[in-house]
């Protein structure tokens, strides 16, 4: 009896050791381990840095960026670490990577929308999946911000990132669940894609509608309310490293600017903001309704490529505007460019 329990509980132990051996090999190639590697081998010339999730990843060519600088000045060599489906939690990490680097990095700029800058860290089990999983691969930091002062957070933190079948648990199950979309699709009409998947899947990135997005804004914006810690650990590293920090606010497509950027509430947001930035020795440009055409986004909130090249060649403009010691001239100015 206790020889087949042994054995049972050996084969158990086997399977278990193949399946997390299996989710490791998958998780080498997922797009956040290249990130990873991507931080790791930053060019020592790097020294300026774009940051956010897939709206700054779609919306900046840093090639473009970098070509549209004017010539009256070196034109700064840009890297563009930002990561789809990710949070300013996980954007801390990669920044903090990034100064780790043989690097001197001049210039941060972040891409955001709508409320993302105040909005609490949230980190619950069912959240951290995909590229959130980014958090894993630096617990203790990442645990700072969804649990502070928890010591038993950090350590949940710590034992997930050691095994990777919790870890990199939607490894594996991204690939399951897009076999199964296209056998859902098996004799239905094709449903528009882009580089990030389905074009419908990104309605979900904005408000629900005009009354949850005014109640999100209003208590922000009347209540005073600050940068999320993540945010604000962003802007205190770049400035102990000697970096400038930008915020910018992505270009929008018109049907989200008629919908919500239009709105009392909004200009009330963007000027709370604004001071945010201003009181934080932090830039702010107002870039939303840099892209007039419809046409130049793949979605709701996402650039394609020919909008990406004018939002870089644009931003490069923008940026190269600014000389030592006028940051705060260029907050003021920004809704100029």
């Amino acid at each position: 009896m206790k020889k087949n329990l042994f054995i049972a509980v050996g084969i158990a132990l086997i399977i278990l050791l193949g399946y997390n051996v299996l989710i490791g090999v998958a998780a080498k190639k997922t797009q956040r381990r290249h990130l990873l590697t991507a931080i790791k081998n930053l060019p020592p010339a790097t020294d300026c840095l774009f940051l956010g999730n897939s709206l700054m990843e779609a919306g900046c060519d840093a090639t473009v960026f970098q070509a549209n600088w004017p010539q009256t000045s070196v034109s700064p060599s840009a890297v563009n670490l930002a990561l789809g489906a990710t949070t300013p939690v996980e954007h801390y990490l990669i920044l903090k990577q990034a100064f780790s680097r043989p690097v001197h990095i001049q210039y941060v700029i972040y891409g955001f929308f709508d409320d993302q800058l105040n909005a609490a860290p949230d980190g619950k089990w069912e959240d951290l999946i995909g590229n959130r999983a980014f958090s894993y691969y630096f617990p203790r930091d990442a645990a700072g911000f969804y649990t502070p002062d928890s010591r038993l957070g950090e350590w949940r933190m710590e034992i997930t990132q050691r095994i990777p079948m919790v870890a990199e648990r939607s490894s594996l199950w991204d690939r399951v669940e897009l076999f199964r979309r296209r056998l859902d699709e098996i004799g239905m009409p094709p449903q528009k894609v882009n580089r990030f998947g389905r074009v419908g899947d990104f309605n979900a990135l904005e408000a629900k509608d005009v009354p949850s997005f005014t109640q999100r804004c209003e208590a922000i914006a009347h209540g005073q309310k600050g940068f999320s810690a993540p945010i604000q650990a962003m802007i205190d590293l770049a400035h102990e490293h000697g970096a400038k920090f930008f915020f910018v606010e992505m270009p929008m497509s018109p049907r989200h600017r008629e919908t919500f950027y239009s709105l009392p509430i909004w200009s009330e947001m963007r000027s709370h903001l604004q001071a945010l930035a201003n009181e934080h020795d932090a830039a702010y440009i107002t870039a939303s309704d840099w892209v007039q055409d419809g046409a130049d986004f793949e979605d709701t909130v996402h650039l394609n490529e020919q909008g990406a090249r004018y939002f870089s060649a644009r931003l490069a403009e923008a940026l190269s505007q600014m000389s030592p010691g006028k940051t705060n001239h260029l907050v003021a100015e920004a809704g100029k460019f």
